[in-house]
Formats: structure tokens, C-alpha cells, sequence
């Protein structure tokens, strides 16, 4: 058996070795506040610099502003996830992060949303993204060169909704197009809940009723009726691409007089 001496001695050795850990923990944490004290005010760790990447909408200046971090202040003093979300204040931000460069200088790295088309709601325009949020309201000093989108409602726009996810694959078909239409010379897609969706194009202004699907062999129709006539749109009023067997042309009233509707069927 055990001598009663070791059993005695056992648990006191326990009772010992947690007196000395209770007895050194606040030391530790007392030295680690205090070392944390020294590097959130030392001066070697002072922001000399902060760097803004990929801002084109946003003013750099603009972007130092809304982060809250200023030059001379302590790089570890900032709450680098407030720092970010604090830019999105700025209604162009779609995301940004806040990296700290040691031993003083930060960068802030921004992503912007890509303006895709202007929403005339309730008699104003609204600057729509690639996405379809609509993220701020226009002004004339945006200087904005893209297409306008009429007819949608703001009930239209909520996710989910067909009108708009319509909308939204008609852009993406016409965006890398090489054809003779895309995103640049479209001047105008109107939104119908009955008919579908319709095409302006910049150049003469012709109406392309392009429905609700079926997109790119509706415009590679277009373009093959555009190439019978040598690339031009002259004297056209308007063309139907939902039939996929034949492209219905309407002609001007002019053109129709001097025997454009010979051709009204492509």
C-alpha cells in the first residue's frame, strides 16, 4: 500500500501548482495589456500613409474620409471591419477592405459597382447595376452614357421578380455582343409585363420586340436582316423577332410609300 505521507502530499502538490498559475495569470495579463498599451501609441507604428486601389467613382480623398483613418494616428488603434463598412457609405461602394500595411502605412481596396443602365421610376432616374439594385438616384453631374430602362415599377424590381431577372439576361446577351446591336448603341429597353421586352437601338431609333426569352437567336435574327440590307437600319420603324421562323419588318411611312414594304418580311 501506499504510504500515507505520498497520499497527503499528492493533492497538497495540486493545490500548489493552481495557487502558482492563479498567482501568475493576472501578471501575464497585466504585461499583455500593457505591452498592447505601448503598441497603440508608440510612434514607430504611426500611419504615414493610406493607400486607395481600385477607385474610379469614388474620390480617393473621398474614401480616406469615410474610413476614419487619418494619417499620424496609430495603425492598430482602428477597427480595420468598421473601417470597411463604413466606406459603403458611398452608394458606388459594393465592397471594400481595410489592410494594414506595418510598419505604417494602410491600403484600402475598393470595389465598385458597375453602373449598367438608368430606371426612370416614379418620373426620375436611378443608377442600376450589372446586378439589377438599383443603388442611387442620378444626377446630370454622373455623366453616365447608358441605356434607359422604362417601364418598371419598383414592386418589378424586388428579387425574384420575372420582369426584371428578364431584363436582367437581356443586358447580359446584349453586353459582349459583336453583332450589329449591343449594350453601347442601345438607347432605350422598355419593360412590358404583357408584351415582354423592347430594344431602341441609338442609331435611328428602330423598336425591337424581343419578348421574354430566347435573346441571342432573336438579335442573331436581327442582325442577319440588318446584313441583307448592308449594315443599315434606314427607313425601318420596327421589327418583331419573337417569330422564330420569320422577322416582321414595319417601315416607315416614307420608305413604305417609296415601296419599302416589298420587304416587310425578313
Amino acid at each position: 500500500n501506499e504510504p500515507l505521507a505520498s497520499r497527503v502530499k499528492r493533492p497538497a502538490l495540486r493545490l500548489l501548482k493552481a495557487a502558482v498559475v492563479l498567482a501568475v495569470l493576472p501578471a501575464l495579463a497585466y504585461g499583455a495589456m500593457r505591452f498592447y498599451s505601448v503598441l497603440v501609441t508608440t510612434e514607430y507604428l504611426a500611419v504615414n500613409s493610406v493607400i486607395v486601389t481600385g477607385a474610379v467613382m469614388v474620390a480617393p480623398e473621398e474614401a480616406v474620409e469615410l474610413s476614419g483613418i487619418s494619417e499620424g494616428q496609430n495603425i492598430l488603434s482602428f477597427n480595420a471591419g468598421e473601417a470597411a463598412e463604413a466606406l459603403k457609405g458611398n452608394p458606388w461602394v459594393k465592397d471594400a477592405e481595410v489592410k494594414r500595411r506595418l510598419p505604417g502605412a494602410v491600403e484600402i481596396v475598393i470595389t465598385e459597382r458597375v453602373p449598367a443602365a438608368l430606371v426612370l421610376l416614379g418620373g426620375e432616374f436611378y443608377v442600376m447595376d450589372a446586378s439589377g439594385t438599383v443603388f442611387m438616384k442620378y444626377s446630370v453631374t454622373d455623366r453616365l452614357d447608358l441605356p434607359v430602362v422604362t417601364g418598371l415599377t419598383k414592386n418589378a424590381l424586388k428579387e425574384g421578380g420575372a420582369e426584371a431577372a428578364g431584363l436582367l439576361a437581356l443586358m447580359a446577351v446584349l453586353k459582349p455582343r459583336e453583332g450589329f446591336i449591343n449594350l453601347s448603341n442601345v438607347s432605350e429597353i422598355n419593360v412590358d409585363p404583357v408584351f415582354g421586352l423592347s430594344i431602341y437601338t441609338l442609331d435611328e431609333g428602330v423598336r425591337l420586340a424581343v419578348g421574354s426569352g430566347g435573346f441571342a437567336a432573336k438579335l442573331a435574327s436581327f442582325d442577319k436582316v440588318v446584313a441583307s440590307r448592308g449594315g443599315a437600319l434606314g427607313g425601318i420603324e420596327a421589327m418583331d423577332l419573337n417569330n422564330s421562323r420569320s422577322v416582321v419588318v414595319r417601315f416607315t411611312t416614307k420608305a413604305f410609300k417609296e415601296g419599302g414594304a416589298n420587304g416587310q418580311k425578313g
